[in-house]
């Protein structure tokens, strides 16, 4: 049963990071290049497209369950800092980036389960990564 609920634990926090980071990669970006541009960033459509890239392959790793460690910190840091920067005068939106922050630095510490690519356990090359 524990295998399962981080399985399911792992969907739940990857899956909309997939979805986020599809939506900027086919055009969302539109509605995310003035946010940067206004914050002074260089060249804000080229790190709109990065984040969008950010998020979908941290997603996919996350639900992978490999490398779930690294991506769980990454994407822990990642609402942290987003939530700060983008979300600090609306209370709710910053409160929800760091539950989500908290779920993914949990799954590091508990780790991703025999459900995962390679059960958890990567042998070969792959054991050398986080």
């Amino acid at each position: 049963m524990h295998d399962e609920a981080l399985l399911v634990a792992r969907l739940f926090l990857g899956v909309p990071f997939i979805l986020w980071g599809t939506m900027k990669l086919r055009g969302g970006e539109a509605k995310l290049v003035p946010v940067l541009a206004s914050m002074g960033l260089p060249d804000a459509k080229a790190l709109a497209y990065l984040v969008g890239f950010c998020e979908l392959i941290g997603g996919v790793g996350v639900c992978l369950g490999y490398p779930a460690r690294t991506f769980s910190v990454l994407l822990g840091l990642w609402c942290l800092v987003t939530g700060y920067t983008a979300h600090k005068n609306d209370i709710n939106q910053l409160l929800a980036h760091v539950g989500m922050a908290g779920g993914f630095f949990v799954l590091a510490i508990v780790g991703a389960g025999a459900m995962s690519l390679f059960g958890g356990a990567p042998t070969g090359v792959f054991a050398y990564l986080p």
